[in-house]
């Protein structure tokens, strides 16, 4: 039996009055406590709180032991204190529930729920019962059937094929070039020389043409052979690329009367002027051909004077029109150069008119330049040729943006002050939408040529090529440019002997190079060039005699001025016999100094030369027997340029490298075993020589010389 109950009294409902009629005797003799309990107020009070029922439900009581007497505890004293808790049971009749008049609607569904739980917990139970386990039974059902989570089936993967690229990022003019043997040679007459130059170039030597020559001048020679479009050369330095563009223009221009700038040849250098102007020179003896040089050692007047020659030309209208403009800028202030100047010296109803002084002009870039935005008059409208030489340094450096200039001038608008008749008419056709029926000028050709050619189609682009064709020379028979290569690859001549020596100690390095020129180049018996005797000290070694009767020319290269100008100081007060036949090349000598240095070493006058890197492209002297690197070269490109000096036109050569310990790493890894370097069946040569067999005797020398050169500079920068 529960505990006892505490609620208020309720009257009977009609179910409970008819049980009661049937147990009159638990009516009829109420207990004291049940009385108690009815007079009650503070029962009363708290029944009436209690009406809510608890959340979980009692155990429900039976029609049987509803006529129980209902026990109340005694009423509390005023004194104590109430419960914080009240049980709040009430009596639920298993089969009517609550009454309705007394549960709140909320506390309905709450029992509807427990009763349909209670009931599917009473059948599990009965279920259990009846199988004897206490195992919970589920419902008899269909059966489920489960999935697993698996992949979809899939097709069996196809193994990738081995990739094999059969293109190239480069076009396919680059990619592939028309390839020439460089050992191949034609005879001029064989190649339509014209009789006249094939004489004259077979007194000066020349009775075959070398590789590049027999495949470039079919090209530009008129004839079916020759090609409608631009031409890029790449070739090693010293292989006739000069002749090979100068002779097929010349040929074109000999019957010229009057002077036209038809050919403009841009090189890097002054000293590449130089030596192209004396292979024209050559050529157009006995011809009309003027050529002209443009470069910065010339005063710039000077130069404009020889470029455009100024006649007065009868021409009332334009006149009047130019000397209206020219009184409007003087009422304004506004002074424009150029027409309106030369106007001031012409005759009253003439207007100056400007002729080209000059057939061929050799010159630089930045002279170029000064030239177009300064001279009046210098117009590129009749340009048939365009070369552009050591292509890859000008592109490179880019001297006052000199090729996007150039190209505005070749393929740009005449200004209207300058145009001649063709040109107006030509003008006024275009305006009016009709075709005119004069001649437009002659094709621009445009020849480039590098012994690196420049991979870098930006680069290229700006010199506005059209159908150009790649044209170069390889060592090897059937060498053919990988299609994927895009890199620089340079090929040295066959008849190139490189060896390479090790400097510990680098502050010796002058030491080293006076051993090598003295026991290498310069031996005092030349029949004896054997490295046992290599290795001999110098207290061993005989008298030296003079270097006049020596045919060695030596070209040694520093890293810069500076250092070429130190360096000819230390040789000359380390072994005084060599005063004589030493000199210094830099940039900065004048043109007349230059061009009598390169004479005399060319003659034999001066047997060693030291040069900045600025004189190793294009320098041309046919009979350099060594090529010295004393300060090792700032990329793969400056190497093939400077051994590039010597083993010219088939003739052999040397070239030794000066290398210290922090150097050797790059210069072994890149240079002599590197693949952008083919050296055929050839290898560089190492030679390590003892420290006491090159520093005998000369310590306290050069100790001296070092103290010498010191002053000298401290001097230099006190009196600047």
């Amino acid at each position: 039996m529960p505990a006892p109950i505490y609620s208020r009294w309720v009257p009977p409902s009609a179910a409970t009055q008819a049980n009661a009629q049937l147990t009159p005797s638990s009516t009829a003799n109420p207990s004291p406590s049940t009385r108690q309990n009815e007079a009650s107020p503070s029962n009363a009070r708290g029944s009436k709180r209690s009406t809510k029922h608890t959340d979980t439900p009692r155990k429900a009581i039976g029609n049987d032991d509803y006529d129980a007497e209902e026990v109340a505890s005694p009423a509390p004293s005023s004194s104590a204190k109430k419960p914080k808790k009240r049980k709040r049971d009430s009596i639920v009749d298993e089969h009517h529930g609550p009454t309705d008049e007394f549960t709140p609607k909320k506390h309905k569904s709450i029992l509807s729920k427990f009763e349909k739980v209670a009931k599917k917990a009473n059948k599990a139970q009965d279920n259990r019962d009846a199988i004897g386990g206490d195992e919970d039974v589920l419902p008899e059902g269909p059966e489920e059937i489960l999935h697993d989570l698996e992949p979809l089936p899939q097709p069996a993967p196809v193994p990738d094929s081995v990739f094999d690229p059969t293109f190239s990022v480069l076009p396919s003019w680059l990619a592939n070039p028309v390839t020439v043997e460089a050992s191949k040679r034609v005879p001029f007459d064989q190649l339509d020389v014209q009789s006249h130059f094939a004489s004259k170039l077979e007194k000066q030597g020349f009775s075959d043409a070398l590789a590049v020559q027999s495949a470039l001048l079919p090209m530009l020679h008129p004839g079916y052979q020759q090609y409608q479009g631009d031409i890029c050369v790449s070739a090693k330095t010293g292989s006739g690329k000069t002749l090979a563009y100068l002779l097929p223009i010349i040929e074109a221009l000999k019957d010229h009367v009057t002077p036209v700038l038809s050919a403009i040849i841009v090189v890097p250098s002054r000293q590449l002027v130089d030596q192209a102007l004396q292979i024209a020179d050559e050529l157009c003896a006995g011809t009309k051909i003027k050529v002209g040089t443009a470069l910065g050692s010339t005063p710039f007047a000077t130069e404009q004077k020889q470029l455009v020659k100024t006649t007065a030309q009868y021409d009332p209208e334009r006149a009047q029109e130019l000397y209206k403009r020219a009184t409007w800028q003087m009422k304004t202030g506004y002074t424009e150069r150029g027409i309106i100047d030369d106007l001031k010296s012409m005759p009253t109803d003439h207007i100056p008119l400007y002729h080209s002084g000059v057939d061929i002009l050799i010159c630089t870039p930045g002279r170029l330049v000064e030239h177009i935005e300064s001279t009046t008059g210098f117009l590129l409208r009749s340009v048939r040729w365009l070369v552009i030489d050591e292509a890859d340094q000008l592109l490179g450096q880019n001297f006052q943006g000199w090729s996007s200039v150039l190209m505005k001038a070749l393929h740009g608008e005449t200004a209207a002050d300058l145009m001649n008749a063709r040109e107006r008419i030509q003008k006024q056709a275009v305006r009016s939408g009709q075709t005119s029926c004069l001649y437009k000028r002659k094709q621009l050709t445009k020849v480039v040529l590098s012994a690196t050619m420049e991979t870098d189609l930006t680069k290229l682009g700006s010199l506005k090529l059209q159908r150009p064709r790649l044209v170069s020379v390889v060592e090897e028979p059937g060498f053919q440019v990988p299609a994927g290569a895009d890199g620089d690859n340079f090929e040295l001549p066959s008849t190139l002997d490189e060896s390479a020596v090790s400097v510990r100690d680098g502050g010796k390095k002058p030491l080293y190079l006076l051993y090598l020129l003295l026991q290498y180049i310069f031996p005092a018996d030349e029949n004896e060039d054997n490295d046992a005797e290599v290795e001999k000290s110098a207290s061993e070694a005989p008298a030296r005699p003079s270097l006049q009767n020596q045919s060695s020319r030596v070209l040694i290269f520093t890293k810069s001025n500076e250092s070429a100008s130190r360096l000819s100081h230390l040789l000359t007060v380390l072994e005084p016999s060599l005063k004589d036949y030493l000199r210094t090349m830099t940039p900065s000598s004048t043109s007349k100094a230059a061009k009598k240095l390169l004479r005399s070493f060319g003659s034999g006058a001066i047997k060693i030369l030291i040069a900045s890197d600025a004189a190793s492209r294009g320098l041309d002297i046919p009979d350099i027997t060594h090529v010295i690197n004393y300060d090792m070269p700032t990329s793969v490109t400056s190497y093939v340029h400077r051994v590039g000096r010597t083993a010219r036109a088939g003739k052999p050569g040397e070239a030794w490298t000066l290398f210290t310990k922090s150097e050797a790493a790059w210069f072994w890894n890149q240079l002599a075993r590197g693949d952008s370097v083919r050296r055929g069946d050839k290898k560089m040569r190492r030679i390590e020589w003892k420290e006491w067999n090159v520093t005998y005797n000369r310590k306290r020398t050069y100790e001296a010389a070092l103290a010498e050169l010191q002053q000298a500079v401290v001097g230099a920068e006190v009196a600047e």
